[in-house]
């Protein structure tokens, strides 16, 4: 589930290379993670793709890449090189909280930030994708109504999204310019770690669900921005089957519940079980951040 301009090849590259690197960080990853929406539409064999490209071209010497230095507040875990992308993967530890970052250098003037929760649903009423509209929608710092439209309109964003998935839920950044890469990260930061929408109620009623009565003759109707997004969902045969064939392979854990939420069970969803969620799972000791970048 996303929101914004479709990636480029560009910018799929960039993200195969962090995922390619955090694999080999031995970072915990789910069962489903070979099927991102984000990758989906890559494919390793084609001749035309890039990535496969890259992959055949002789490693480079990455000593131009420079070094991963050691930080007061980090443990260097581990440095690796992913030689086919030329890039320079270092891991590193939070002494005090214990987030994971994995740094990529690589000669890419473009700057990619992203921070994901792991997010397991217990039910289908979507609290992970309600949850990721809903931190976008002002902050502690940033107390706008919609932030992420005012970025996507006033910044020099090169991409600018996030993405709910089955166990995770993703907020990626990217820009080419460093002072706005920089905003950027602290509107981000800030809208995942301090959001308007666990302290007001009408927030979770905007993106989630409410009652509306258009005609007084009619009925209430329910209606949200994920609420209306999932009913379209369901009308496709292609995502029915295939969400229902994930809950058939795995009908006793989180993977046998719908992240995304189901049309007929998002409105059993409350305000406290929303806020109860984003305080269990958006912190950092439960997160995973990247950084990728040139060697300035």
């Amino acid at each position: 589930v996303h929101r914004g301009p479709r990636m480029s090849s560009t910018r799929v590259a960039m993200l195969l290379v962090v995922a390619h690197a955090w694999r080999a960080s031995a970072a915990v990853r789910s069962p489903l993670a070979r099927s991102s929406r984000v990758l989906s539409g890559t494919r390793a064999s084609s001749p035309s793709c890039p990535i496969s490209m890259a992959a055949t071209m002789p490693a480079k010497s990455l000593e131009h890449l420079g070094t991963h230095e050691e930080h007061p507040a980090f443990e260097l875990l581990r440095v690796d090189t992913v030689d086919e992308y030329g890039a320079l993967c270092g891991v590193y530890r939070h002494k005090v909280t214990g987030a994971e970052v994995l740094s990529v250098i690589a000669d890419e003037p473009n700057k990619v930030f992203g921070i994901t929760f792991r997010t397991p649903p217990s039910d289908s009423t979507g609290v992970p994708h309600i949850l990721e509209h809903s931190v976008l929608c002002g902050s502690r710092k940033f107390p706008t109504k919609d932030p992420f439209v005012e970025l996507l309109k006033g910044s020099l964003q090169t991409f600018l999204n996030a993405f709910t998935y089955p166990d995770r839920t993703c907020y990626p950044v990217a820009s080419m310019n460093l002072k706005d890469f920089y905003n950027l990260v602290n509107v981000y930061l800030d809208a995942v770690l301090h959001p308007r929408a666990i302290s007001d109620p009408l927030v979770l009623q905007q993106e989630g669900w409410h009652l509306e009565l258009d005609d007084p003759s009619q009925p209430l109707t329910y209606k949200g921005v994920v609420y209306n997004e999932m009913k379209g969902v369901y009308s496709s045969p292609d995502s029915l089957m295939g969400r229902r064939t994930q809950q058939e392979l795995f009908p006793d854990n989180t993977y046998g519940v719908d992240s995304g939420g189901t049309p007929s069970v998002i409105p059993d969803l409350t305000f406290d079980a929303f806020r109860d969620f984003h305080g269990k799972f958006y912190h950092p000791t439960n997160a995973r951040i990247f950084f990728y970048h040139p060697t300035n």
